[in-house]
């Protein structure tokens, strides 16, 4: 009687026939296609269920209230300007015009060398409102937005540090309210919605229905992700421990407002407190690609911190912090990479590839989705441009 041994073949071959049985039934080109069109799936997917649980942050209470202040805190409005003489003096106005005690508020502008009548414009604005308290600081040379803010901070007599820029407007309870919320427990930061004031911009317009829900809802959860310049509000004494505004990149607004909250303070964006922002009309691209930029390089510090331990982030704000910097970093260049896979193995003659890149361009005929894949060419050229150029100090578009 004989006996028959039957061996089993090792792993690692047994893997290998599979590969090959894969590619056999499908072919490489195939496999690209169905490669890229996963690397799209996980993409779309993330930021889908981020938005999904982001809505329901909004049905959340704050978890603070806005406080009725009897004894106002006295505040520092800084407009940093370079060749504002276009808008200065409404901007001043608006600013002086707010439901907010006079005597509590100083105006701080600081210029950074203005050739275009600037200065002019704020000394002649002085002379006809002599019941505003307005410092000037002439900084001479351009040094970049942080610098000049800094500058200010050494002269602010305010418990409470507003950065205010020149091309944008307020409402006239905005000051008010944004104080109100400052002065909640907890706060240590808060910002405004923007309205923007553009002329059929409808990539613009699509961008902001979708970017303000995420403030708001980020806000409610602890921390809005990003901050505004059009109004942001500080509490000095926070701004003086992590030394001022961040002169090293350039969103000084929101890293500003990151150091904050990873220092124990939420920063929040309230439904009632708005502005309105000043969009380009002239070199519109090159104004997203220069803030895509300067929010690239916001998360990457941020998340460097954490990830080598020099902070902390609440646990609140995890969730925030980690798919923002995700959203910001990384989902892009899948974008890329799978757009890029699906093509090649359409263009080899792949039929489901085929398919889903006719949807995808037809789908380009939605605001939404034509707004989203621009967004994402955006954020993709701003990581490459960081490269070479932080754009701390850049060329003004001209807004109307």
């Amino acid at each position: 009687m004989s006996t028959v041994l039957v061996s089993c073949p090792p792993l690692e071959f047994m893997v290998l026939a599979i590969i090959n049985k894969v590619l056999t039934m499908c072919g490489m080109r195939a496999l690209l296609g169905y490669v890229g069109l996963a690397i799209l799936a996980v993409h779309f997917t993330i930021p889908t269920i981020y938005y999904l649980i982001a809505k329901g942050w909004l049905g959340r209470d704050w978890g603070i209230r806005p406080s009725d202040v009897d004894d106002p805190p006295f505040v520092s409005v800084i407009v940093p300007t370079y060749n504002e003489a276009k808008t200065i003096t409404e901007r001043l106005s608006d600013i002086a015009s707010q439901d907010y005690p006079r005597d509590r508020v100083e105006i701080i502008v600081v210029d950074s060398g203005s050739t275009d009548g600037t200065l002019d414009r704020v000394y002649d604005w002085i002379r006809e409102h002599g019941d505003v308290k307005v410092k000037v600081i002439e900084e001479g040379v351009r040094l970049g937005k942080a610098h000049a803010l800094n500058t200010a901070l050494k002269y602010a007599e305010g418990d409470v540090v507003v950065i205010a820029d020149a091309d944008s407007k307020w409402f006239p309870d905005s000051l008010r309210r944004a104080i109100a919320w400052l002065m909640g427990d907890g706060v240590g930061a808060v910002s405004c919605n923007k309205i923007p004031r553009h002329k059929g911009n409808i990539i613009e317009e699509e961008y902001r229905n979708y970017y303000d829900i995420l403030r708001i809802a980020e806000s409610k959860k602890y921390s809005s992700a990003i901050f505004h310049g059009e109004l942001a509000a500080y509490r000095k004494d926070l701004l003086l421990k992590i030394g001022g505004f961040p002169n090293y990149l350039g969103a000084d607004d929101s890293h500003t407002a990151g150091l904050i909250t990873l220092s124990g303070f939420r920063a929040i964006i309230p439904e009632d407190v708005r502005c309105i922002e000043y969009v380009p009309s002239k070199g519109y691209w090159s104004w997203r690609i220069r803030r895509a930029q300067h929010l690239i390089q916001n998360f990457s510090k941020l998340i460097g911190m954490v990830l080598t331990n020099r902070a902390k982030p609440p646990s609140n704000y995890k969730p925030v912090l980690y798919t923002e910097t995700y959203l910001h970093l990384v989902n892009p260049w899948l974008f890329l990479v799978g757009t890029a896979l699906v093509i090649v193995s359409a263009m080899r003659g792949a039929l489901l590839p085929m398919i889903i890149l006719l949807i995808g361009l037809t789908l380009l005929a939605s605001r939404f989705f034509r707004t989203w894949v621009v967004t994402q060419a955006i954020l993709a050229i701003a990581m490459i441009r960081n490269i070479w150029n932080k754009e701390l100090v850049w060329k003004k578009e001209k807004k109307d």
